[in-house]
C-alpha cells in the first residue's frame, strides 16, 4: 500500500505561490504547478480547502470532476481529504483558498457544507471563486476585506441545506441593510455584521443577496458612494475628508470607486453639480438619482 505523505498544512500546497494573501479566518493564494502529475505523493490537507483550475488540465477525484478536466474547475476538499490531485504537466495555475478550523465550524454550526470532495464547472461558487482569484490580484486598500466577505460568498454557494427556512424573509434583513448604511464609514468585517445582528455568517451572506440581488460587501460600497455623494454635493469639505467620513482608506480609494459607480471622478462631479446650481439647465445624466 502507498505511504501517505505527511498532511500539508494551512494554506500549503503543491505550488509556486505567485501571490498569498491571509485573512481573517482564510489563506487564499494564486500558484503556479512545479510537479508533474507523476511526482504528486498521495497527500492530505490538515484544513478544508477550494482549489479553482485557471489554466492547465487538471487530474482530479472530486465527485464531478472529469478525470481529466480542463479550466474552469472549482474542486472542494474536506479536511482530511487524501488524493493525488495535480495537473497532468507542469504548467498551469490555479487559486487555492484554504478554511482555517475556526470558520470552518462557524459554518458547520449552521451550514451543511459537503462531506465528500466534490467538483463544479458551472454555478454560483465557480463565479465567486472567480472574483476571489480576480480581487487576489488588487492591491486596494479595501482588498482583504473584499476577499474575506468574498471567501464566505464561496462558503455560502458551496454549502447544502442550512439550518434555516428559505420560505420567508427574516425580520433581520432589514436591520442588517440598516446596519450597513449607517456603519458605512467604519471598516466593518462580516463576521462582526453577523454577530451584531446575531445572525450565521453564511446565512448574512445567502439571505442577503437572495433578498436583496447583491452581497452585503456590494451594498456596503454602495452606501459609502452614495455618502460621497451628499458629502460632495452639500459641503465644502476636501476629498480626503470626504474620503475618511465615506469610509474610504484614502482619497484615491474613493476616486476609483466613484469612477466604477459613475464614469467621472468625484472633483468632477462636484464642479458639475455646481455648475448646475448656479444653471439649473445644466444636467448630470449620469448621476444616479
Amino acid at each position: 500500500m502507498e505511504r501517505v505523505s505527511r498532511p500539508l498544512a494551512y494554506g500549503v500546497f503543491f505550488g509556486t505561490n505567485e501571490v498569498r494573501r491571509e485573512l481573517p479566518g482564510f489563506s487564499v493564494s494564486l500558484l503556479s504547478p512545479e510537479l508533474r502529475a507523476e511526482d504528486i505523493p498521495l497527500h492530505s490537507h490538515e484544513n478544508a480547502s477550494f482549489v479553482l483550475v485557471l489554466k492547465g488540465r487538471y487530474l482530479s477525484s472530486a465527485a464531478g470532476a472529469a478525470r481529466l478536466s480542463p479550466p474552469p474547475r472549482l474542486i472542494f476538499n474536506p479536511a482530511g481529504t487524501t488524493h493525488r490531485d495535480s495537473f497532468e504537466l507542469a504548467r498551469g495555475r490555479f487559486l487555492a483558498v484554504s478554511i482555517s478550523e475556526q470558520s470552518r465550524r462557524i459554518a458547520a454550526d449552521g451550514a451543511k457544507l459537503p462531506s465528500e470532495p466534490i467538483a463544479f464547472s458551472v454555478g454560483a461558487a465557480v463565479k465567486t471563486a472567480f472574483r476571489i482569484a480576480s480581487e487576489c490580484l488588487r492591491r486596494e486598500p479595501d482588498s482583504l476585506a473584499i476577499m474575506e466577505a468574498l471567501c464566505w460568498e464561496l462558503l455560502s454557494d458551496t454549502a447544502g441545506e442550512t439550518l434555516w427556512s428559505s420560505k420567508a424573509h427574516p425580520s433581520w434583513l432589514h436591520a442588517a441593510r440598516k446596519l450597513l448604511r449607517d456603519e458605512c464609514n467604519r471598516q466593518m468585517r462580516m463576521t462582526e455584521v453577523a454577530r451584531q445582528l446575531g445572525v450565521h455568517p453564511v446565512h448574512l451572506a445567502r439571505a442577503f443577496r437572495k433578498t436583496f440581488r447583491c452581497t452585503p460587501r456590494e451594498y456596503l460600497a454602495r452606501c459609502r458612494v452614495e455618502r460621497a455623494i451628499t458629502l460632495l454635493r452639500g459641503s465644502t469639505m476636501s476629498l480626503a475628508e470626504i474620503s475618511l467620513a465615506a469610509g474610504f482608506f484614502d482619497q484615491s480609494h474613493l476616486s476609483r470607486s466613484f469612477r466604477q459607480h459613475f464614469g467621472i471622478a468625484p472633483q468632477a462631479y462636484r464642479r458639475v453639480i455646481l455648475r448646475r446650481d448656479r444653471n439649473p439647465e445644466v444636467q448630470f445624466v449620469q448621476e444616479n438619482g
